[in-house]
């Protein structure tokens, strides 16, 4: 029998639309920097592009206060501190975009994570959030879009981000059930 937290009362029942996300394989390799930054300024573009479009997508369903997580993830994405790390990373070491971002990300997290306060702490998903897009978008990994959904599906997931939420197709998205994760 499998137990967990209930978010919300009722049930429901419908096929099943497993979500599975990209799994990333991340190794250094020596790379042009020039190339690397072309690939890596790309991705800055492809992902501010998706972060925008799901914030247009979760518009039509969500209140403005929950549409402002959209806004927080394109600071942290056009987050000038953020992308020059990355960069200088790239000049610096000579390794690929992926790389870099990863290394970025992954130490931006661990920052976020190591906060005393809870509410910063609780931002280093967000970051996450968007660290996993540009990473798809530097490796030409697609995540999968729950906007397109077409017919009654419960979706079952590890986890789910607020990209994930916020594209949701509310009219066939009956359900969802994940591994981690509180009512919020």
């Amino acid at each position: 029998m499998l137990k967990g937290i209930a978010a919300s009362q009722g049930i429901a029942i419908a096929k099943v639309y497993k979500l599975e996300q990209p799994v990333l394989k991340i190794v250094q390799t020596s790379a042009n920097p020039e190339e690397e930054l072309k690939k890596l300024d790309s991705a800055f573009a492809k992902t501010i592009s998706d972060i925008e479009q799901i914030k247009e997508v979760a518009s039509k369903t969500l209140a403005e206060e929950e549409l402002a997580i959209f806004d927080a993830h394109l600071m942290m994405i056009g987050d000038p501190e953020f992308r020059s790390s990355i960069e200088n990373e790239i000049t610096s070491n000579s390794v690929n975009a992926e790389y870099a971002a990863d290394c970025v990300s992954k130490m931006m997290i661990s920052m976020f994570e190591s906060m005393d306060d809870e509410y910063m702490r609780a931002r280093a998903a967000d970051i996450k959030d968007v660290s996993f897009r540009l990473l798809c978008n530097i490796t030409g990994n697609e995540i999968p879009n729950l906007s397109t959904l077409s017919e009654p599906v419960v979706v079952v997931a590890k986890d789910l981000t607020p990209s994930d939420t916020g594209s949701l197709n509310k009219e066939f998205a009956k359900g969802f059930a994940t591994e981690i994760g509180g009512r919020t």
